[in-house]
């Protein structure tokens, strides 16, 4: 830590924290093991309610509303997600493509975040049918 300056208070200092490697490969193995276990059991789990969704083609309404249609999409795609999200994690970690890139195991740990992006546009998807049309109908 090297300090910057002081800002007229003797006390006040603003500190500069210089990030050399902000993960460990131990680390980052660690935590892509466990989310790649997590990220299976989400896709195995994910994948009923993925071929369940398919059946909401049969009610007509459905294809109307915008918001059936994004949480259709969101469900749908989450295992595929899941797995993607698995595989380019193992990739950034090994692949020697990736050797050079200063954040290579932070980018690898990162990268198994992507399902969040379903899980968030479902939930708002889901909140969003909720307050409209009081979970009713579609």
């Amino acid at each position: 830590m090297k300090p910057l300056g002081n800002l007229g208070c003797p006390s006040a200092q603003i500190v500069a924290f210089t990030i050399t490697n902000p993960m460990r490969r131990k680390t980052a193995l660690m935590v892509l093991f466990i989310a790649t276990v997590l990220l299976i059991i989400g896709a195995m789990a994910g994948f009923v309610p993925a071929i369940m969704t398919l059946l909401m083609r049969e009610d007509p309404n459905v294809l109307a509303s915008p918001a059936a249609v994004t949480l259709v999409l969101s469900v749908v795609s989450f295992p595929v997600v899941c797995l993607v999200a698995v595989a380019l994690s193992w990739l950034v970690f090994l692949l020697p493509v990736f050797a050079n890139l200063p954040y290579r195991y932070l980018l690898a740990c990162g990268s198994t975040a992507l399902p969040l992006i379903n899980l968030s546009t479902a939930a708002a998807t889901l909140a969003w049918i909720f307050y409209v049309n009081d979970g009713t109908s579609w």
